[in-house]
């Protein structure tokens, strides 16, 4: 590897966005960053740091010499070119059970040597480590049951569009129509079969094929955000007030009683905010607690940056 660099995918997407916010912010230097597209937008510009990076074709790029490429869409063709690829490829697209999280205090050795194929946790799973992955060191968790609830952004740039059409449409006495959704999803909400996977992926996660997972989502007529109801049983009886004080040490999770969107506060930064901490039933080895946050910003995008930072040799 003769040198550094990164490239990002699909760079004009919802995620790319995030993550080019959060690579600005760490300081990573414009030198170690390409940003690729789809061929209509190659040749354009794109803001990064106080300049501008050319956006260049994906698909006729030439990805030899690279640290890692993150592929922030799923793309069939573009998968098939990375196959070949003498770098690390850095994802949350795939279909194994054993999915990555990573935090600030991981180092190279969770990573594979390169090149490879790494799997990240999606955007539900990584918000919800932020708050697990802490409470796990205090006692073992026995079961966790988690509701997502989904805003249109789960469906990428696309479910946003179709969102905002059918809204239009159905304010305007005119039929909607359903291409990216299931159902219509303006003023309506929609359940979604529950994906044995992410049950297998968070399994891993927290490290034990003996924790039961069971997890619900539910798709609302809302563009961004996420919010997750958790429900936790652990092997161990916890103290509330030592559980509080160590969620708010925690980076990035903000413990709070006051009542909390993610329209309303999470639409900048990269925090999760924690609420209605409790012990269900008052039994001392329970929790339950809803989970606010933008799923991109707040899960996917500090997943992607974290997992850059373990990357070796990486100069920033």
């Amino acid at each position: 590897m003769s040198e550094s660099r990164i490239a990002l995918t699909h760079a004009s997407s919802l995620l790319a966005e995030g993550i080019i916010e959060s690579m600005v912010e760490s300081g990573i230097s414009p030198d170690s960053v390409i940003l690729l597209d789809d061929p209509e937008l190659a040749r354009s510009r794109q803001a990064f740091a106080d300049g501008y990076l050319p956006v260049l074709d994906q698909y006729d790029y030439d990805y030899e010499g690279l640290s890692a490429v993150l592929l922030v869409q799923q793309d069939d063709e573009l998968q098939g070119l990375l196959q070949h690829a003498d770098c690390m490829v850095l994802s949350h697209i795939g279909t194994s059970d054993q999915a990555l999280y990573f935090d600030a205090s991981d180092d190279t050795s969770v990573l594979p040597d390169s090149p490879a194929y790494v799997q990240l946790a999606g955007a539900e799973l990584s918000t919800l480590m932020q708050v697990l992955r802490p409470l796990s060191r205090l006692a073992s968790i026995r079961s966790v049951s988690a509701i997502n609830v989904q805003s249109a952004a789960v469906y990428g740039k696309s479910g946003v569009d179709e969102l905002a059409a059918q809204t239009i449409s159905l304010l305007n006495s005119r039929d909607s129509d359903a291409q990216v959704f299931p159902l219509q999803l303006a003023f309506n909400m929609i359940p979604v079969r529950p994906v044995v996977r992410g049950e297998e992926q968070l399994r891993a996660l927290l490290g034990g094929s003996d924790v039961f997972c069971s997890i619900q989502n539910i798709v609302v007529a809302a563009f961004h955000g996420l919010a997750i109801a958790v429900s936790l049983e652990f092997e161990q009886e916890l103290d509330l007030d030592s559980v509080r004080q160590r969620l708010q040490a925690e980076p990035g999770v903000v413990l709070t009683e006051q009542i909390v969107s993610p329209y309303t506060h999470c639409r900048e930064g990269f925090d999760v905010h924690l609420f209605g901490l409790a012990q269900g039933q008052n039994v001392a080895n329970r929790l339950q607690f809803w989970l606010i946050a933008d799923g991109i910003r707040n899960g996917l995008v500090k997943n992607y940056q974290n997992a850059i930072q373990v990357l070796p040799n990486l100069v920033l």
